[in-house]
């Protein structure tokens, strides 16, 4: 069994002499900048420190304030300076689903795949600049998904591309997003205006039911899209390997298929995202669903959900500081010949799951004539009755592409 801990803090950027930044800042800082210091070893170099503070400043010009006293908190060190701008970071991927439900009461979920080992486990709420914000929290003052006291919610997930490019990493974006921004309207024109380093999807919601998902990408102009649910890919598939191994394709079809439901339940919606193939065990490969998020706008709550664990709620009306230790459950291993012998009848794929898995096939390398053969052959099993298990489709993919891709 796999148990990790999930904080709420009230977190205040305004003032250094509060400590609530500081403690988390000591917290987590020694990891982020040895991470930090070894993927840029010019890290905090003056020059680049400059441009990327001219940088900050240009594109998100009421955030200068909070960055001053961030860097207070870090006794001016250069590297967390550099660290905090946002500016051209390191890449990162974080996978994940999401999807919008409108109906009375507008709803947006997501699954954030990743591990907990990597991921701060934090849900903050701050209150400045006249705007609260409840979410959760990552590169120490930036937001993978939140929401905030106007009624705007937002979320991201990898938008399926290696190519890294000039820009903002998208936890820096999310946060301006929810901080100046009240409508979905106003979010999509920031989203289009600050440049992100890698490809992310940012699917947004507001209080009214408005809602979008804009394609973010280095060096492209962002699309936007009335998507009511997204995965880790965008229009096309750019990077073949991590499609096949995030699955993309299967989580996003099903995901449109349970949409199409006429009277589709919001707890029908959650259920699914704690099951496969939308929930994930894999965190040995950094591919586990960490948690499930649920935001209402028009209510101004948020919960976190995970199988067989009672919710954690919270909301801007009721905020609570707690600690809660979760179990995620049991970690996947590593398919091999011998789990696949024993896998159980339930086990096999469903004749009605075979075609997304040839469309995602369809888009793998293969190099050598060895690949070609082994992945004909996959794809005739695919093709027939043979009854193929989840484990021997898994195991004879992996002998093809030896690789880890997060």
């Amino acid at each position: 069994m796999l148990k990790t801990t999930f904080k709420t803090r009230h977190v205040n950027l305004e003032s250094y002499e509060d400590g609530s930044f500081k403690r988390i800042f000591n917290e987590h800082w020694p990891a982020y900048k040895a991470w930090y210091q070894a993927k840029l070893t010019d890290a905090g170099n003056s020059k680049l420190l400059k441009q990327a503070e001219r940088q900050l400043a240009n594109s998100m010009p009421e955030m200068m304030p909070i960055y001053e006293n961030l860097r207070e908190v870090s006794n001016d060190c250069p590297v967390a300076a550099h660290f905090f701008t946002g500016y051209q970071p390191p890449a990162y991927l974080v996978n994940c689903s999401q999807a919008i439900l409108i109906d009375d009461e507008p709803m947006l979920i997501r699954n954030y795949d990743l591990s907990p080992t990597l991921s701060e486990n934090l849900i903050s709420r701050t209150d400045y600049l006249g705007q609260s914000i409840i979410g959760t929290n990552e590169c120490l003052w930036g937001l993978d998904d939140g929401m905030n006291q106007a009624g705007l919610a937002a979320s991201l997930t990898f938008g399926g591309s290696n190519k890294v490019g000039k820009g903002f990493g998208i936890p820096y974006i999310m946060r301006y997003v929810l901080q100046t921004c009240e409508t979905v309207k106003q979010a999509i024109s920031v989203l289009q205006r600050i440049p992100s380093h890698m490809a992310y999807n940012v699917t947004l919601l507001d209080k009214n039911g408005n809602f979008a998902t804009v394609m973010l990408a280095p060096d492209q102009a962002a699309i936007v899209t009335r998507e009511p649910c997204i995965t880790n890919h965008q229009q096309h598939i750019t990077w073949p390997e991590q499609a096949a191994f995030s699955k993309t394709i299967e989580r996003k079809e099903f995901l449109e298929k349970l949409l199409s439901k006429k009277m589709l339940k919001k707890s029908e919606l959650r259920k699914a995202f704690m099951k496969k193939p939308l929930h994930s065990t894999n965190y040995t490969q950094n591919f586990g669903t960490v948690f499930t998020a649920i935001y209402q706008p028009t209510k101004g709550d948020l919960s976190y959900h995970w199988p067989n664990e009672k919710p954690l709620k919270q909301s801007f009306e009721q905020f609570v500081e707690q600690d809660r230790i979760i179990d995620l459950g049991a970690i996947s291993s590593q398919i091999t010949q011998d789990t696949y012998q024993q896998q159980p009848a339930s086990e096999f794929i469903p004749i009605n799951e075979r075609k997304t898995l040839l469309m995602t096939l369809d888009f793998l390398p293969s190099q050598s004539s060895e690949q070609r053969n082994s992945l004909t052959s996959l794809k005739q099993h695919l093709k027939t009755d043979y009854a193929l298990s989840w484990a021997e489709y898994g195991m004879r993919l992996n002998s093809i592409y030896r690789h880890t891709y997060l």
